[in-house]
């Protein structure tokens, strides 16, 4: 619905949204009555709520276009699913007229705040303008537009609203927020010497325009670290440098193949706007440098690694596999919230095995809830629907559903209708013949939905049959298994024996245990090769029952036995999570990753045929940080310091940290290097992260991880994950050089 075609038609849209409509609130199944609903500065979008009791008046909230996670038209979101079964909700509001905006509360967690408008219309008007600042800040978020950045903080600082002009006074306010310690004297001469044009306020003071405001800037951010490479790099030893200087820094320090002279001129006049009069050639100098290592040319990614380039055509076993913990949970297991929003939240993570457990549900309905909490259930009806329309936005790759069936017979069998009905073409049914075979590869099974569980079959039960190994992974028992549900399952369970050397043996090829936490533990601290077990076949580990939280277990014991599926509490942000989210940022963010050569091979990564005979040599050197943001508003400016640590076999964990940086979260520099001896580098993670050194409690401030094999060496401006959900910041970062022998 809604697609804006030319960039007069939505800003039409923004400015009919500046002044706003008069639109009605659904709560409950209940549609309030009509508010002022708008978009302030295109920063805000603005709404009114009840306050607890009635009595009170409604009260403004604003939440930042940064926070809005998604928008959407229809009944498609749980509060509407719900209001549409009423008759009279219907009579009173069709879908077309319906829109949602889904945005991320601090805790993590999704919130829908779901509108009435007074027509198509102006539902479509809301959702095209909501849609294109939600699409701006994604582009924003790739690389880093300082100049834009600093536009915006000028436009922020200017709150007299005095013919786009600072105070110093306004000035002085943002240097605070900005995370910045220095003396207001010194702060004041930079504004001196930045006001050339000496304009003045009614009450005598100076101010800056926008353009003094720039300079004034580039003086207090003027980057001494950026201005000692490029004199390393420049023929000439001074800050600039030539088209070939460029080619050569790009080629033998970067590392990036097939820099050519027409090649290097093109990314130096994208990169250097500044005047050069009087030059004879074009040159890079220190503002287009530091533009070109905040772009693609300074990511710590390499370069291929963003897209997809494994091969995708082997059997499913072969790959990591991104997958989530009781998918439609969004808080803790006990009192948290069953909701579509989990569902949603997962896939547009790019996470492709989703856990649905299913109970007999209300009137004769399958539905989705935890056992033995006080969760509310979803129908699987709706939670079918959301992962249908959002499966295959992110990634053509199969999407798996993890069945916990718990459903009765009669049931079961409008379960699998249901399963059909909604999922169509897209449900993989194997054919009978490849009963036992090897799962087909993810090319092959592009689009398609495979279901994970139980599966009557004429194989020994003990062999073929997932029952009760701990945790939540609970099934029925095979007399209560309906037969043509059955025949939807194309991932057999199995169980897993003692003895996993006749497991190896015994086991059908497609067969797929489920391990608790406990048990990988247990299997990990032991000679059983699992390693060899999971070469062949698809097997996924989960969060002990203990874990009531949504805390996640660390995802690297699951990984060096080659599991494939780690099933992680998606909502709960952490390091075991930055590691999961690591390792599926590479081969394109699809969900798959190819696991290496040892573990296709059933080697432990641990014996000594698993690791390098010569370990790896890789150096960190941690230079400098920028706009750091404070842990919190209330904060004074914060005292970083830097954790650089490994993740891999035992042997490879390594932690080190830098000095603390007092009072300076806006440019601290450390100048540190770090060295890391790695054995087993193909399953070795590096893990930056950025704290606040605190009497207390050092509090996190950001943090970046990323495979080893994935680090493209030389310079690279590493940009932040912060805040309570660890996403990435629009302007946090750390400079760093890398190096592996």
């Amino acid at each position: 619905m809604g697609q804006y075609e030319h960039e007069e038609e939505v800003q039409q849209f923004l400015r009919q949204c500046r002044h706003g409509f008069l639109l009605k609130r659904v709560k409950k199944a209940h549609i309030g009555s009509p508010s002022r609903v708008y978009i302030q500065d295109d920063k805000y979008f603005c709404y009114h709520s009840k306050g607890l009791w009635k009595l009170f008046p409604l009260k403004l909230k604003s939440v930042e276009i940064d926070e809005l996670f998604e928008v959407r038209t229809g009944f498609s979101t749980d509060n509407l699913h719900y209001a549409s079964t009423k008759p009279s909700f219907r009579e009173a509001a069709s879908e077309s007229v319906c829109f949602s905006v889904i945005f991320t509360r601090p805790e993590f967690l999704h919130k829908s705040v779901d509108f009435v408008a007074d027509s198509p219309k102006t539902c479509n008007t809301f959702f095209n303008a909501l849609q294109y600042l939600i699409n701006v800040r994604k582009r924003e978020r790739l690389f880093f537009d300082e100049k834009r950045w600093i536009a915006e903080k000028f436009r922020e600082a200017d709150v007299d609203k005095n013919g786009r002009k600072l105070s110093f006074r306004e000035l002085w306010k943002l240097l605070k927020k900005l995370n910045l310690g220095l003396s207001e004297q010194y702060a004041k001469t930079l504004f001196m010497d930045a006001d050339t044009k000496k304009t003045l306020a009614d009450k005598g003071e100076n101010l800056l325009d926008e353009e003094e405001f720039v300079n004034f800037f580039a003086r207090l951010t003027k980057r001494p670290d950026l201005d000692e490479i490029i004199r390393t790099f420049s023929s000439s030893h001074e800050e600039a440098l030539t088209v070939d200087d460029l080619r050569n820094f790009l080629i033998t320090e970067q590392q990036f193949p097939y820099i050519d002279d027409i090649k290097a001129q093109q990314i130096l006049q994208t990169y250097e706007t500044g005047k050069q009069q009087g030059q004879q050639q074009k040159l890079m100098g220190p503002i287009g440098f530091r533009q070109l290592l905040q772009s693609q040319w300074g990511s710590i990614i390499k370069p291929n690694h963003e897209t997809v380039f494994q091969d995708m055509k082997r059997p499913l076993s072969h790959y990591f596999i991104n997958s989530s913990h009781n998918t439609y949970i969004t808080g803790t297991q006990l009192a948290g919230e069953a909701t579509v929003e989990g569902y949603i939240k997962a896939l547009n993570k790019g996470v492709r095995l989703l856990e649905l457990d299913v109970f007999d549900g209300d009137h004769g309905l399958p539905c989705i809830t935890h056992k033995h909490s006080l969760i509310a259930a979803i129908t699987l009806r709706d939670a079918l629907t959301a992962i249908n329309q959002y499966a295959f936005k992110c990634s053509p790759y199969p999407v798996i559903l993890t069945i916990e069936n718990h459903v009765g017979l009669s049931q079961q069998k409008i379960m699998a209708r249901i399963f059909k009905e909604i999922l169509g073409d897209k449900l993989y049914i194997r054919p009978e013949d490849d009963a036992g075979k090897p799962l087909p590869s993810p090319n092959a099974l592009k689009n398609k939905f495979l279901l994970r569980g139980k599966k009557l079959s004429s194989e020994p039960s003990s062999d073929r049959v997932d029952s009760r190994n701990g945790g939540s992974e609970e099934q029925e028992s095979d007399d209560d298994l309906d037969v043509e549900f059955s025949r939807l399952i194309s991932i057999p369970a199995a169980k897993l024996s003692a003895n996993i050397r006749d497991d190896i043996q015994k086991h059908p090829i497609d067969g797929s245990p489920s391990l608790s936490e406990s048990k990988v533990d247990a299997i990990f601290e032991s000679s059983a090769p699992l390693c060899a077990y999971t070469a062949t076949r698809l097997v996924k580990s989960y969060p002990s029952g203990l874990r009531q939280d949504s805390s996640n277990l660390e995802p690297m014991p699951s990984w060096l036995c080659g599991i494939q599926c780690v099933a992680m509490n998606m909502q709960t942000s952490g390091k075991s999570l930055d590691l999961n989210t690591a390792l599926f940022r590479i081969n394109g963010s699809c969900g798959y990753v190819l696991k290496p050569d040892i573990l296709l091979s059933g080697i432990d990564p641990r014996s000594p045929e698993g690791m390098l005979k010569e370990p790896m040599h890789l150096s960190i050197k941690i230079i400098s940080g920028q706009y750091l943001p404070k842990p919190s508003p209330s904060k004074g400016i914060i005292d970083p310091y830097v954790i650089v640590e490994t993740f891999g076999i035992s042997s490879d964990d390594r932690e080190y940290r830098t000095k603390t940086i007092s009072n300076n979260g806006f440019n601290p520099r450390w100048d540190e290097i770090f060295h890391f001896d790695l054995r087993c580098p193909q399953m070795a993670f590096l893990r930056i992260c950025v704290k606040d050194s605190d009497n207390r409690s050092d509090d996190f401030i950001g943090e970046f991880s990323i495979p080893v094999t994935s680090i493209r060496p030389g310079y690279s401006h590493v940009r932040l994950n912060t805040g309570h959900a660890h996403l990435p910041d629009s302007s946090a970062s750390l400079l760093m050089h890398t190096s592996i022998n």
